[in-house]
């Protein structure tokens, strides 16, 4: 019993870093302009009007 328990404590933590890291990647290559703009001034494709 303590071994399946260990096991899903591994699988789960391995599913959390992949979707960690996938989500990092997503928010890099859909927005790399706007977090940079929004940071010193604000252009009319970062989101605020």
């Amino acid at each position: 019993m303590e071994s399946l328990v260990l096991q899903y404590v591994i699988i789960f933590a391995a599913l959390l870093a992949a979707s960690y890291s996938i989500y990092n990647i997503i928010k890099k290559t859909f927005s790399p302009k706007k977090f940079d703009s929004k940071r010193t001034h604000c252009d009319k494709d970062c989101g605020c009007s």
